[in-house]
């Protein structure tokens, strides 16, 4: 058992590195560049997304670095009524996902209201290069669940 550890370990990272997948770069590049995925978007500041029902506006204002990128980013979130009215005060939560890997990021960020329509979401840990998906979601007060989705490549 002891001979097959170092096995078991080269395994489990193989099976998160990247390789194979539509986000890999050249096989011996050891860079991953998945901005041609048809997924993602181009990062530009005010980028909105609207949530399924239509009900949501959320528009990610900036992005601390710009674009995303690899380490902890900070974005700037402005969260919109249908009628495009700024709702303030709600109660978000946000979740980093890579898609292609089926794992989360290790740290979950905090949301936190600027009073203004605008929400802090800080830190939003990309550990790794690949797609990434972001959720901002909002209970809506327990009656129905609205969220925002992007979608990014972190390049590295």
């Amino acid at each position: 058992m002891r001979k097959l550890l170092p096995f078991l370990a080269l395994g489990l990272l193989a099976g998160c590195s990247g390789s194979g997948t539509p986000d890999a770069g050249p096989a011996d590049s050891g860079f991953v560049d998945c901005a041609s995925d048809p997924r993602v978007t181009a990062y530009s500041p005010d980028l909105s997304v609207t949530d399924p029902a239509g009900d949501r506006q959320y528009v990610l204002v900036q992005s601390t670095p710009a674009p995303p990128s690899r380490g902890n980013d900070t974005w700037t979130v402005k969260v919109l009524s249908g009628s495009g009215a700024p709702l303030t005060n709600l109660d978000l939560s946000a979740a980093a996902f890579m898609p292609d890997h089926g794992h989360g990021s290790s740290v979950v960020p905090s949301v936190t209201s600027n009073g203004d329509g605008t929400y802090a979401v800080a830190p939003l840990y990309f550990f790794m290069p690949g797609v990434w998906r972001v959720t901002l979601s909002d209970a809506d007060g327990g009656s129905s669940a609205t969220s925002g989705v992007w979608f990014f490549c972190v390049e590295g």
